[in-house]
């Protein structure tokens, strides 16, 4: 058993002080579990960030008007079904067990169509409409030659002894439990429905969600309770505070080289000026065989306060290195300033390997003492170390190559966290750029503003030795402002609130330039504004197993999912640069279409071993970029249609990513070991039934995107295609299968991202009353097979003789059917009417809108005569 044994509450700076309030600074809370929050557009429930099966989501959002404060039954159902729900996201990496679209409602098992639900226990109505209160013949799950309507679903009853799955009905009140094992010794109420088509069977192998939750540490660790045991959680509630923080800058004798501390200290200079905010505290401690402290702990209210720690950043570098010494003098001195050190950050830089004292036992100082460790290593040169130290105290870890256009300051500054409680507090990059070489005498590039940006807007210059320089900015309505400058380091600063639009930064110089590093950032004027994050599947990758990172980012407006963004990585490592397009639509590696997380694979052709550094672009038009209202959250038992916002005003973003570390690095050039991607959305497109000499005769088009040659990029030579009566072949001895009788055709796979049709074709003399399961695997031409697909059921008779053959995606039954009865309609009016005329031009109108967008029912408009209707 476990249960909730501590819950911190954190509440703003902004609110009242009260003595039972514990306060200190947000950003060291590591984990941020449950937001509560009031939004005016997203209501439901959720969880963002959902990585893999058993991995830990980011977030829980909860509203606080219409779930928190709503008393007794809300429309997700009762406050405690609905968080332990979105908790199995966001703790235990499960995934919901009700459908995962319109697309996968129903699915085909033994002589019927089966609503997706887990367990099979469930007992419900099918139907259309609110609560399935409009039947219909269309709906009949016992009619299996032919397509489900899509407009069908299942809605369970609300009064039923059911008591699992909390990761499908969280709804209904009888359902406290979670599915387990398919086996005769689990509950028959309980048992998983590995069947089904949703998110939970994709993405976790089919496994329920006992059989992931007991890999967790929460439950492989966990101990039987005494009886005695109090399982009330205990309160905690904490304010925000300022921030205390110290930088421990590494000045050993390697800083030296290739201007690594004149880099140091103006990205320093960059960085206190322009990113830490008002109010929090500073202190700068540098170290080399030893410790010391070159600032004490400073609150910055004024220029002044910048300008003394700016002064006291190092000039000057020589001897060894001793990174716990520079980690154990910054504790001292900020535990004689607070009377200890918990909640503070350190923000460790070095470029060299640690070769004095024991950073091991400084390591679990920081530990002991809850300080948050932030590490940045200078170069490929920097010790591995400083990895295993940010991830042991719950900081970040990033890296700086010298080469490529992520900057000194932009890593930095990624370290540097606003109050998570207030986003007015934080700020939006919109530019960060280093160029290695300016082409030219004059540096040109735009930016855009949107709507709820605009306060404390600046843009910075930084180069690497002392020049002259004119900034000529020009925005909106004529806007236009210059700054003459003399120097290594310049800010413009837009006075008041910048108006939104789109801005151009004109940099002219009398000489050309090295290095040049310009950004741009904002402050926010109402909480309603883009935000980003973004993570890595995995921080180690070893590339000759075959594995790839996979790259996540996470764009919303407030807790509303952002649709139709452009979303780039660009990889750099010390020999290469490229960028990456991530996608929004549910193909592997993508987890959930439209929910505003894009992803994609970083391969090899990106990277080397060693560090690799990555940086985020994601940007939105005006008039295309789309905010939905709906998010996939908790299930509702009065289903809302989406209406999505079309943003009124573009915007961009970047964001640094923390570091990827590349081992058992091969050249692709000599050796394919990645295989092509996985296949998840396989699926029955229609159905034709036919009787012919020898019983029924049924040609299922099976329609799936096609996969890749190295994951979801080219394409794949050839694909295996496996039938089997038995699921449990497929899913765990695929190779062992019965091979579907392709007869003499070939098919050939399409390029990665077009849609595939296949026609199974299955005849029989007795009644359809059977199953049998098909799945597909995708081959690269160097024969490395990709993951098996999702696999899916189809309703056969016993004694069925199957073939497949080249399948085409014409018009489905239903939606056929649809277009005919607007036809039929369009007869009545033209009658009723005696306008015979008017009547066939808007038929045409629509039924050629209808096949320019379908390409199909290509005859319709010759059986119809002017006249003759």
């Amino acid at each position: 058993m476990i249960y909730f044994r501590k819950i911190r509450i954190v509440v703003p700076k902004s609110w009242s002080v009260k003595p039972e309030y514990k306060r200190i600074p947000v950003p060291s809370i590591t984990k941020q579990y449950i937001i509560v929050d009031k939004e005016v557009t997203i209501k439901t429930p959720h969880v963002r960030g959902l990585k893999r099966c058993g991995g830990e989501g980011i977030y829980m959002y909860l509203n606080s008007q219409d779930f928190i404060l709503k008393k007794g039954f809300t429309k997700w159902g009762m406050h405690d079904h609905v968080i332990v729900h979105e908790w199995g996201h966001l703790r235990w990496g499960l995934f919901d067990e009700y459908p995962k679209s319109s697309k996968f409602t129903f699915y085909q098992e033994k002589d019927k169509w089966n609503p997706v639900k887990c367990t099979k226990q469930i007992t419900g109505v099918i139907g259309k409409g609110p609560g399935c209160k409009l039947p219909s013949q269309d709906c009949n799950t016992y009619d299996t030659g032919k397509k489900m309507n899509k407009n069908c679903k299942f809605c369970p009853n609300l009064l039923q002894s059911v008591s699992a799955s909390l990761m499908g009905f969280s709804y209904l009140n009888a359902i406290t439990m979670f599915c387990d094992k398919d086996e005769v010794s689990v509950d028959e109420a309980q048992r998983h429905n590995r069947h089904a088509p949703n998110l939970q069977n994709l993405h976790c192998g089919h496994k329920s969600a006992w059989e992931v939750m007991r890999r967790h540490k929460d439950f492989k660790d966990a101990a039987a309770l005494l009886p005695s045991t109090s399982t009330t959680p205990f309160f905690e509630i904490i304010q925000s505070s300022d921030v205390y923080r110290v930088f421990v800058l590494d000045v050993s004798g390697s800083m030296k080289q290739q201007e690594k501390l004149k880099i140091l200290r103006q990205t320093g200079e960059y960085v206190i000026h322009e990113v830490i905010r008002q109010g929090s505290w500073l202190g700068i401690v540098t170290f080399n065989s030893l410790a010391s402290t070159v600032k004490q702990i400073t609150q910055i209210n004024s220029k002044s306060d910048r300008d003394e720690l700016i002064a006291a950043l190092p000039s000057s570098a020589d001897d060894a290195t001793c990174i716990g010494c520079g980690m154990e003098e910054a504790i001292r001195i900020l535990t004689l300033q607070l009377g200890n050190a918990e909640n503070t950050e350190l923000v460790v830089i070095s470029d060299g390997l640690n070769n004095r004292g024991n950073i091991q036992a400084s390591t679990q100082k920081a530990i002991r003492e809850k300080v948050i460790v932030h590490t940045i290593a200078v170069t490929q040169e920097a010790d591995t170390v400083l990895a295993d130290i940010a991830k042991d105290t719950g900081g970040k870890h990033y890296t700086y190559l010298d080469t490529g256009t992520i900057s000194f300051a932009a890593t930095f500054s990624e370290t540097i966290q606003g109050d998570l409680t207030s986003t007015l507090s934080q700020h939006a990059m919109l530019v960060s750029e280093k160029i290695d070489s300016t082409p030219s005498y004059t540096l040109k590039f735009d930016f855009t503003i949107e709507e709820g940006l605009g306060a404390n807007t600046s843009v910075t210059v930084i180069s690497r030795s002392i020049h002259v320089m004119t900034l000529e900015l020009t925005g909106p309505k004529n806007y236009t402002q210059t700054l003459n400058t003399s120097g290594t380091y310049a800010t413009l600063l837009i006075p008041d609130v910048a108006q939104a639009g789109k801005y151009e930064m004109k940099i002219l110089m009398q000489e050309r330039q090295q290095t040049i590093e310009y950004y741009v950032k904002s402050s926010p004027t109402n909480d309603d504004i883009v935000e980003i994050s973004s993570w890595l599947s995995s921080s180690k990758i070893n590339i000759s197993s075959g594995e790839l990172p996979v790259a996540f980012v996470d764009v919303r407006k407030g807790y509303a999912s952002l649709v139709e963004a452009i979303v780039e990585i660009q990889v750099e490592s010390d020999n290469r640069t490229c960028k990456l397009n991530l996608k929004d639509n549910g193909n592997d590696p993508d987890i959930i279409s439209n929910d505003g997380v894009y992803s994609g694979y970083i391969f090899p052709e990106c990277l080397s071993s060693g560090r690799v550094s990555i940086k985020v672009y994601a940007s939105g038009q005006e008039g295309k970029t789309k905010r939905l209202k709906q998010v996939f959250g908790a299930p509702v038992l009065a289903e809302v249609e989406d209406d999505p916002e079309t943003l009124n005003s573009s915007f961009q973003r970047v964001q640094i990513m923390e570091e990827l570390f590349v081992t058992e690095y091969k050249d692709t050039d000599t050796a394919d070991v990645i295989t092509p991607g996985r296949i998840t959305d396989v699926d029955i497109y229609n159905i034709v039934k036919k009787t012919n000499q020898y019983g029924e005769s049924r040609n299922f088009t099976l329609s799936w995107t096609a996969t890749g040659d190295d994951k979801n990029i080219g394409q794949a030579s050839s694909y295996i295609m496996r039938i089997s009566d038995d699921f449990d072949i497929l899913l765990n001895s695929f190779d062992t299968a019965e091979l579907l009788d392709m007869k003499n055709y070939s098919f050939i796979p399409k390029e990665a991202g077009l849609t595939e049709a296949l026609t199974f074709v299955v005849n029989a003399e007795q009644m359809y009353t059977e199953t049998t399961f098909f799945a597909i695997q995708a081959v690269d031409e160097a024969g490395n097979k990709g993951a098996v697909s999702n696999i899916v059921s189809i309703v056969v008779a016993k004694g069925y003789r199957a073939v497949g053959e080249p399948g085409s995606l014409d018009i489905d039954t239903e939606e056929a059917n649809s277009v005919m009865a607007v036809v039929e309609d369009a007869k009545v009016a033209a009658i009723a009417g005696g306008s015979v005329g008017g009547v066939i031009l808007l038929l045409i109108s629509f039924v050629v809108v209808y096949i320019c967008r379908k390409r199909q029912l290509k005859n319709l408009l010759t059986n119809i005569k002017m006249g003759s209707v």
